[in-house]
């Protein structure tokens, strides 16, 4: 694994008929060491999803760039794996071949496929569901197989996109969970977006607060819960005082930002 470095990202889109330009990014630094964990929260429209696509590969910077260690991101690329929020799964497949897609993209043999799918099918709690239909899963299941299918491509970043906004209040807890302690075994390095700030603290040892027009940093946080995490039960850290005084700086930071986009006072 590798360190993600991010300069000068810019991201600017313009309207093909009428010519207008909207920034959407700008002066985007930082760089995040293998291992660590980022939550990323801002008002809706700052940019963290278009960042999240452009470290993904799937979008060109205007200006900047990136890499992931020696190598300069310029598209999509197999050190890079993507959760989404509705998991984007083959739901006519079987949980396995939902699974082994990438190995198979990639000619891996089909008794070494079938190793690595059931080892990080049991990772996530879903052993012995190979041969069951995903359709026939919860959301919450649904995003296990999500999970599963990033991993066991190897990947050096997993980037998630509001994985767990679709889950009911429980489910989303348990998954909040799982995520944490995917982080301390893996050891891989994992950048969350969501639009919720306890989600955000929780599972964020470094979590960046963005501002829109154009999307930008506004503050960054080092944060002790998502280590308190993996010992503790997260209903309990949410009760601590710590965890409440910067879950209300924070609130009040995007509820001014939103007033602000909105022209109130």
């Amino acid at each position: 694994m590798a360190n993600l470095m991010c300069k000068d990202l810019c991201m600017t889109f313009v309207n093909q008929q009428t010519g207008a330009k909207v920034e959407a990014l700008k002066n985007i630094n930082f760089t995040l060491k293998k291992g660590e964990l980022l939550s990323i929260l801002g008002p809706s429209g700052c940019g963290k999803t278009t960042l999240l696509n452009m470290v993904a590969g799937f979008i060109t910077p205007t200006s900047g760039v990136m890499s992931l260690g020696d190598y300069f991101i310029e598209g999509p690329g197999a050190d890079r794996g993507m959760v989404f929020q509705q998991g984007a799964l083959f739901e006519w497949l079987t949980v396995a071949r939902n699974v082994d897609f990438g190995l198979r993209m990639q000619g891996v043999a089909e008794d070494k496929s079938r190793e690595q799918v059931n080892k990080w099918l049991t990772t996530v709690g879903l052993q012995g569901f190979a041969d069951t239909p995903t359709y026939q899963l919860s959301g919450g299941m649904q995003q296990r197989v999500a999970l599963a299918r990033c991993l066991v491509n190897d990947p050096d970043v997993i980037l998630m996109d509001e994985p767990l906004g679709a889950l009911d209040a429980l489910t989303r807890e348990k998954m909040q969970s799982l995520i944490l302690e995917l982080w301390k075994k893996t050891g891989k390095t994992i950048i969350i977006i969501t639009h919720s700030v306890e989600e955000a603290l929780l599972l964020g040892e470094r979590l960046f607060v963005m501002a829109p027009r154009p999307g930008r940093i506004q503050k960054e946080y080092e944060l002790p819960f998502a280590e308190w995490g993996l010992e503790r039960s997260l209903r309990d850290i949410k009760l601590e005082s710590k965890f409440s005084e910067v879950r209300e700086e924070i609130l009040t930071m995007i509820w001014n930002m939103e007033e602000e986009i909105m022209g109130g006072t």
